[in-house]
């Protein structure tokens, strides 16, 4: 588990949003989403109840 994980982390829940994480980050939201799901592997649990509103 990497430190940056960890902020991209803190963003998404902060602003309950992948795509406006990866916006005042300065990523695309694939990226994020790819480095949430890192996380999750690793970690084995998912951190956020997900649904088709975001």
């Amino acid at each position: 588990m990497e430190s940056h994980e960890l902020k991209i982390f803190k963003q998404v829940a902060e602003l309950q949003s992948v795509s406006r994480a990866a916006e005042k980050l300065g990523y695309v939201q694939s990226n994020v989403s790819q480095r949430i799901k890192k996380l999750e592997d690793e970690l084995g649990v998912p951190l956020f109840m997900r649904n088709n509103r975001g």
